[in-house]
């Protein structure tokens, strides 16, 4: 779960670059290449961490606080705590790299890599908001879903992977 951890799923290929065992828990850090026409994940914002995103090649789209903006190549933004946010790459053909911030790191890496471990399981997945809700927590009616679905999930006998 350190540096050159390689994640691989729908919305791209992820390597970490520093993780808060290497930052003192101040930066996770990663890069990540985005495939063409990549989903937007679910629109969400992070309580207690700023992130700040550089394109590297191709362009990104953001979306904040439901407002659109497109972020290309040489260029970077930069989004605080709190803020209702999702992204994905612009581009239907080409694929497109970012590096990527996050402060404090908290639990990030462990995120992404249970994210990732989980897959596409719907039900599994709200299991993971509600144990990751330090780092990453979902809005609007999508969030509402989530304490009776990890409910029907634990029923079910999905856990999250150790």
């Amino acid at each position: 779960m350190g540096p050159g951890t390689i994640l691989e799923n729908a919305f791209g290929v992820t390597e970490f670059i520093q993780t808060a065992e290497e930052t003192n828990g101040e930066l996770h850090e990663q890069r990540v290449t985005y495939r063409p026409d990549s989903p937007f994940p679910q629109t969400h914002f992070h309580p207690d961490q700023d992130e700040r995103f550089v394109v590297e090649d191709g362009v990104m789209l953001f979306v904040l606080d439901g407002k659109e903006v497109p972020v290309g190549a040489g260029s970077e933004i930069e989004i605080p705590r709190g803020t209702a946010h999702k992204a994905r790459n612009a581009s239907e053909y080409a694929t497109t790299t970012v590096l990527w911030q996050t402060r404090p790191a908290l639990r990030t890496a462990e995120f992404f890599c249970t994210a990732n471990a989980l897959g596409p399981d719907t039900l599994a997945q709200t299991l993971l908001v509600r144990e990751y809700a330090d780092v990453f927590r979902l809005t609007g009616p999508t969030a509402w879903l989530v304490p009776p679905l990890a409910t029907i999930a634990r029923v079910l006998g999905k856990r999250l992977p150790s």
